[in-house]
């Protein structure tokens, strides 16, 4: 496994182009892991995902504490799937004040969910995972639209006009459509573009 890595790693050069790969690797062993291939292949592809999340260029061996986390990641996906139906995310808006005058310069939307059951959800815990699913892209885009309207909203009571910042997925970044999906929900809102800002999270940097 780890010599695989290595020759995985090695610079390849495409034209003039060098592309650097990384590589993940799960291994199950027989007999204990499995009886027949499907099974085994199945452990070594839960093990092989736990590398990824360790942060890839590695190699782990396959454990039955695997599944079970295996398995709470496949519930909180489909409890994010509901989340989305059943409308149970919730924006927060984080006021930025200028330290020397007091005033509110600008707001930050903070998403939030609650889980009906559990209660609670931190971000740090379902944000990768909708992200690792792409469900960040249909949470993203209701994130955009609760925050643009929140703000244009906000000017029609007459408050004074201030930047609304939104915090944005590389996943976000590397879709197709989201300059469109931004500029669409401007457009829907009527928010002027300079009262929007879009900040990188630390998973981009």
């Amino acid at each position: 496994a780890k010599r695989i890595i290595q020759a995985v790693s090695q610079v390849h050069s495409i034209g003039e182009q060098e592309l650097y790969i990384t590589a993940s690797i799960g291994v199950s062993l027989y007999p204990q892991d499995g009886l027949d291939a499907e099974t085994l292949m199945k452990n070594a592809d839960t093990a092989m995902y736990q590398a990824k999340s360790l942060g890839r260029q590695c190699y782990k061996f396959f454990k039955p504490a695997m599944n079970i986390r295996a398995v709470e990641r496949q519930t909180m996906e489909e409890d994010l799937r509901q989340a989305l139906v059943k409308n149970q995310f919730v924006l927060y808006y984080q006021p930025k004040v200028d330290v020397l005058t007091g005033a509110v310069v600008g707001a930050e939307a903070l998403l939030r969910w609650t889980h009906p059951e559990r209660g609670p959800v931190a971000p740090a815990k379902f944000i990768p995972v909708a992200e690792d699913s792409g469900l960040i892209l249909l949470i993203g885009a209701w994130v955009l639209r609760e925050a643009c309207g929140q703000a244009k909203a906000w000017l029609d009571q007459g408050l004074p006009a201030i930047p609304m910042a939104i915090n944005v997925s590389g996943v976000q970044l590397q879709d197709a459509t989201f300059l469109h999906e931004v500029l669409a929900m401007l457009g829907e809102t009527a928010l002027a573009p300079g009262l929007l800002e879009l900040e990188l999270t630390e998973s981009v940097l």
